[in-house]
């Protein structure tokens, strides 16, 4: 059993030039020192995109995609086992109770390329489940049991809701970040920010540890290696116009008891597009899981999922528990 979960609650641009000026003076031409583009602080640059972090949390809700989830499993020595393809409509749905939590929606159409019966019954059918849960965690908890029907008890949710999980306000001081380049992804200049957790938080945590609210618990079976220290570490691509995020990679390491130095047990690649909705969505995302190996004291992939979405767009009615689509 593995399961992986991202919780985040609700939190509580200049553009760049180069340019050359040349006077001419009577007989003499004297060219002025080219004046340099004003680069940010790392610190501006990071309370920037958090404030838009904070607006993608926002603005990313009801929004309906079609999205392609690719399961791989592999053998001890990293060969391919199995894979499956679920193809879905994606949905970021928002919870009627509660304080409006949102959560992923999926209304599975086919499997392997196999259709699924009655789709639209099923997901009229589920709504009307949901509508009859007398608390949100019983309302969230039917929508995830249907949109992890055919992923074979491997359970992992909540990877497009939220961004930038260490731009987190309460969470941000865990981490140091610096600037390591700056160069052009696509059409769009960008800063490259590495960032590293310094310091323990429990606001990312493994399960279980604590009943305290967490922005992100992981949950995973590590064959009774006892755990230490999780960290997370990663790089951000950041947009230099408008600060918002177009791509990171995750890693989360820990230093197992018996272990000489820390090990990656899973990995995250987020790829996001530029939209209409003024924030930039998920267009592709990776989780790798690693199993820890006691005699070589490395890690070896053993999951691998694999989303990729069409362009999101708004349904035409509300979405809500009382009102079925």
């Amino acid at each position: 059993m593995f399961a992986y979960v991202s919780r985040i609650g609700k939190f509580t641009s200049w553009p760049l030039s180069l340019a050359v000026i040349v006077g001419t003076f009577g007989p003499t031409s004297l060219a002025q020192t080219p004046q340099l583009p004003i680069q940010p602080s790392i610190d501006e640059i990071v309370s920037h995109s958090a404030g838009q972090v904070r607006r993608y949390s926002k603005e990313f809700k009801d929004l309906l995609a079609k999205e392609t989830k690719t399961i791989r499993i592999f053998d001890d020595k990293e060969t391919l086992k199995k894979e499956r393809v679920i193809v879905s409509n994606f949905l970021v749905y928002q919870a009627s109770r509660g304080s409006g939590e949102i959560t992923e929606f999926r209304s599975v159409l086919s499997v392997d390329a196999k259709p699924v019966s009655d789709v639209e019954k099923r997901a009229v059918e589920l709504f009307e489940r949901v509508s009859n849960a007398e608390t949100t965690a019983g309302e969230l908890e039917r929508i995830h049991t249907e949109g992890w029907r055919y992923d074979d008890g491997l359970h992992i949710m909540g990877l497009t809701l939220f961004q930038g999980v260490a731009l987190a306000e309460l969470d941000r001081e865990s981490f140091l970040f610096e600037v390591v380049g700056r160069e052009m992804l696509g059409n769009s200049d960008v800063y490259i920010i590495r960032y590293n957790q310094i310091k323990e938080t429990d606001l990312i945590r493994e399960a279980d540890k604590t009943s305290r609210p967490a922005v992100m618990i992981f949950d995973f079976d590590l064959d009774g290696i006892k755990s230490a220290n999780p960290r997370l570490s990663g790089t951000f691509w950041i947009d230099a116009h408008n600060y918002q995020i177009l791509r990171e990679q995750r890693r989360l390491s820990l230093h197992p008891e018996g272990f000489d130095k820390p090990v990656v047990l899973a990995s995250n690649e987020f790829e996001y597009s530029v939209s209409d909705f003024g924030i930039n969505i998920p267009k592709r995302i990776q989780y790798t899981q690693y199993r820890l190996d006691r005699k070589t004291r490395k890690p070896a992939k053993q999951i691998e999922f694999i989303f990729s979405y069409s362009d999101f767009s708004r349904p035409k009615v509300d979405v809500t528990s009382d009102k079925p689509m």
